[in-house]
């Protein structure tokens, strides 16, 4: 086929849209009706569409600033570019020339890759490279059927809506080498054994999750303790209940005497019951799923790893139009959306008739707790679109993220899931034995997803105040266990959830409890590339470190494992994404700032890292009293000015009290 420009008239601008891959385009391109192919492009109805190859560009190495850092010396770290340059990849160098001739001759463009940071990267980072001038405006699609994108195309947004996703785009690359690049060197050559010794901003934190877990299940040391079940004959059965060691709350009895002794004096004896409660409880159907839940899910089920979740779902949202965009950290609907549910039910009923007596149950007028405008950011959750196809096309794995999706969004529309929780307690003498129990009463949504896992006991019917023979007692001899190995799926959940289990006063005060390690976009490929690397590797589902990863974690610093600190970036990143923040520059100057202090530490050093923590040399040793209030001092570590990273010791009484004292 002829090249850009060969059949048309360049005095004829047309407008240009920008899609993230070939599929995507011709989409848009059927859409618009732009059905004559080209190499690299489509055309008609005085329209062009072309597409990127997921990125087109790519930072450029160090020797591009200059020769000398083809060698890689210790000396002249860290690198740090003055003026960023992008270089083009040769994998996909042809098509960067297809879109440079087409931005020459187009009147506007319109940016049509994927609604996120990542895509709006793509896209801008051609524009900006390819010194493009001109209007832009922005495609946002959140599903690919013909009814979203032409959604989409009646909302256009325009170009100023959407640059705050591209700085942090900027940031985000930028950052990632900075720290990648500089310290990879740095590490490889203290190790000096003929091995890469990766550094990554976000996959160092989340192997370091790894390595402390493992760890913590090789250190455990298992401790028997012991509990009593007691079994009391009620009038219409028997009533199972459990010892309460400690009503107080601690929860296991680590002496056999003690319970032996429990045992002795609460042997066929009767028994009064002193609670005998029952109360009637509701639970709504549970939000719509974001990838991260969706990936936590099917990792839970079927132990499908996160990256091939995501692919999976990118699958049935572009090449079946099944479902809306996968890669979003939204698990509500806009109610601009609930004029769409009879369309979107009636398409899965097509698509597979075998759900349409369940789908002739649900109540459409019924609004559940996701259609909440305010809840909603770049995306909603992840729902069935109203395209629909022949359910034998979908293969084994992408029926089952389907259902999973498809069900969550066809439960907002059935009842609560109502039942009674019983809650009985048996006193003899001053020993108590529980016993709870649930019965369901209305079913509602858990007519669509009910867990294996859920499991009812029904008790008898007993009164407060009634007396009860204690038949048998037996006593159960078991073993505290030590903590899990993680999943992909638990990983991606400890990753999305570090903000939350923050305990650090300093940094609970700065990171929101969203703060998390990476994206929705980016988590499995973090996973994955911690597996490629030789970081990390699966046993069977689980998740473990290799030796690589350990010696990887003990050699490099605190600062840049911590996965609080990463976290913070990342929250600033996304504040970056949201406008919150207008200008890059902080950001990146906090990765300088960590860089040069981390590498005039190993240049004053020939022994590998270690920041263990110690006595402060400054005459403040942790453990002693603050001399401003008296409360214990702690060690902590800086986190954001020109000693980033560093620990220095600091008073537990933060943030009333702020006295501080580097160590030296």
């Amino acid at each position: 086929m002829a090249g850009p420009g060969k059949n048309h008239s360049s005095d004829n601008k047309q407008t240009l849209y920008i899609c993230e891959k070939p599929s995507q385009g011709r989409d848009i391109a059927a859409f618009l009706g732009a059905h004559q192919r080209y190499n690299g492009y489509m055309q008609g109805n005085n329209t062009q569409v072309s597409w990127c190859i997921g990125h087109l560009l790519e930072l450029a190495p160090p020797d591009a600033y200059d020769p000398r850092y083809k060698r890689w010396l210790l000396k002249d770290l860290p690198v740090v570019p003055q003026h960023w340059k992008l270089a083009p990849k040769k994998s996909t160098a042809k098509q960067l020339k297809v879109l440079k001739t087409l931005l020459k001759q187009c009147r506007n463009v319109v940016i049509a890759t994927d609604a996120d940071r990542e895509g709006e990267t793509i896209a801008r980072e051609v524009l900006e490279y390819l010194h493009y001038k001109g209007p832009i405006q922005r495609l946002w699609l959140s599903a690919l059927d013909k009814v979203s994108i032409q959604r989409a195309f009646n909302n256009m947004k325009p170009d100023q809506d959407t640059q705050p996703l591209y700085r942090s785009g900027l940031a985000r690359s930028r950052a990632d080498w900075l720290i990648g690049m500089n310290l990879t060197r740095a590490f490889t050559l203290q190790a000096n054994d003929r091995q890469v010794h990766s550094v990554g901003r976000v996959q160092t934190p989340t192997l370091a999750l790894v390595v402390k877990r493992d760890r913590e299940i090789s250190q455990f040391k298992p401790e028997s303790y012991y509990d009593i079940e007691a079994f009391f004959q009620a009038a219409d059965g028997i009533l199972k209940a459990q010892w309460l060691f400690d009503p107080k709350g601690k929860k296991h009895c680590f002496e056999k005497v003690m319970a032996k002794t429990v045992l002795q004096r609460c042997q066929q004896q009767n028994g009064i019951v002193t609670t005998a409660r029952t109360q009637g409880k509701k639970q709504s159907p549970p939000l719509l799923y974001n990838l991260s839940a969706l990936q936590q899910e099917a990792s839970r089920r079927w132990a499908y790893g996160a990256q091939e979740v995501l692919n999976i779902a990118q699958a049935l949202y572009e090449t079946h139009k099944l479902t809306s965009y996968p890669r979003s950290d939204c698990e509500y609907l806009p109610l601009s959306q609930f004029k769409d549910v009879s369309s979107v039910l009636q398409a899965m009923c097509k698509t597979d008739p075998s759900l349409c007596s369940l789908i002739s149950q649900a109540d459409q007028s019924r609004k559940s707790r996701v259609w909440n405008d305010k809840k909603i950011t770049a995306h909603h959750g992840i729902i069935p679109t109203q395209a629909s196809t022949q359910i034998n096309r979908l293969n084994h794995k992408e029926l089952n993220i389907y259902d999973l999706i498809r069900r969550r969004y066809l439960a907002q529309f059935f009842p609560d899931f109502e039942y009674d929780q019983s809650v009985i307690i048996v006193t003899i003498g001053r020993d108590l034995f529980k016993a709870t129990g649930n019965i369901t009463r209305i079913e509602g949504w858990k007519l669509l997803i009910n867990d294996k896992a859920d499991k009812d006991q029904i008790l008898p019917a007993v009164s407060k105040g009634e007396s009860l023979y204690c038949k048998q007692l037996e006593l159960k001899e078991k073993q505290t266990k030590p903590p899990r190995h993680f999943t992909e799926g638990t990983l991606i959940r400890a990753m999305e959830t570090i903000g939350s289990q923050i305990t650090d006063k300093v940094m609970k005060k700065i990171l929101r409890d969203t703060a998390g390690l990476g994206t929705q976009a980016t988590r499995a490929n973090i996973i994955q590339t911690l597996l490629q690397r030789k970081f990390i590797y699966k046993d069977k589902k689980l998740i473990k470190a290799t030796t690589l990863g350990f010696d990887l974690i003990d050699s490099v610093p605190e600062a840049i494992k911590d996965p609080a600190l990463t976290a913070q970036w990342e929250q600033q990143l996304d504040d970056l994404a949201n406008n919150k923040i207008p200008d890059i520059q902080p950001f990146l100057q906090q990765q300088i700032d960590l860089l040069k202090s981390i590498i005039r530490q190993l240049k004053q050093e020939k022994s590998p890292v270690q920041n263990s923590p110690g006595t402060a040399k400054a005459g403040y040793p942790p453990g002693s009293a603050c001399p401003e209030c008296g409360q214990p001092l702690e060690i902590r570590k800086a986190i954001k000015g020109k000693r980033i990273g560093q620990d220095y010791i600091g008073c537990s009484g933060f943030p009333e009290c702020r006295f501080f004292s580097w160590k030296l």
